[in-house]
């Protein structure tokens, strides 16, 4: 699989379920944002029952392939990623305390993207890609509203990552202005949750802001 093609640009996070974001309501706002023209997403869903998950990604799956989108899916086992079907399905992102990056790709093989979060540590995407990651993610680059006690990170790892040969992804507190200066230090992608999603759904709107993100992006490689 052509990494290096995939992890670019716009990396929207999907907003977890809560009392205002409602399965229905995540899935309207990334056929919004989709409409928009982002074509990478990271369904990230913490603690749901196994068949209520696999339906939920089936719904993304259906949209991305809809719109030729590129879909990972966060901290799913290597054991269970053989039950997310769909071939909009690019693989698994993982952080610290999930499964580790070598098993992951043991079991995978060498057909899927497994993405690695390395926080603010170099040593720990060298790591990462050494154990066969695909990709790696810095972060948080700035104050975060969905992680206000992440570790912050600096923008000199992106150059440093260049050795690696393998794409970045700058994460945590990211808006549209601050786009040009992580592209410029050299992250392949940005990731993005409320810069995009907002804090309550409204599929107008995300639309919208999906179209200035994108043009932001581009307006970078031109």
């Amino acid at each position: 699989m052509a990494t290096n093609n995939l992890i670019r640009g716009v990396y929207a996070i999907t907003p977890e379920r809560s009392a205002i974001w409602s399965p229905d309501a995540i899935v309207d706002c990334v056929a919004a944002a989709l409409e928009g023209g982002v074509q990478l997403f990271q369904c990230r869903q913490k603690n749901w029952d196994e068949d209520e998950l696999i339906e939920f990604v089936g719904q993304l799956n259906a949209l991305c392939e809809k719109y030729d989108a590129t879909l990972i899916l966060n901290d799913v086992p290597a054991s269970e990623f053989p039950k997310f079907t769909g071939a909009a399905i690019a693989g698994v992102h993982l952080g610290k305390t999930d499964e580790a990056i070598a098993q992951a790709r043991s079991r995978l093989g060498a057909k899927w993207v497994v993405g690695a979060s390395c926080y603010n540590q170099f040593e720990l995407a060298e790591n990462a890609v050494q154990a066969g990651a695909s990709y790696v993610a810095f972060g948080a680059m700035y104050p975060s509203g969905t992680k206000p006690n992440a570790v912050r990170a600096e923008l000199d790892l992106f150059s440093k990552a260049r050795a690696l040969n393998v794409p970045t992804v700058a994460i945590g507190g990211i808006t549209i202005d601050r786009v040009p200066e992580l592209m410029k230090a050299g992250a392949h992608a940005v990731a993005v949750v409320n810069g995009l999603f907002g804090m309550e759904p409204n599929a107008v709107q995300v639309c919208s802001v999906a179209q200035q993100w994108v043009d932001a992006v581009n307006g970078c490689s031109q």
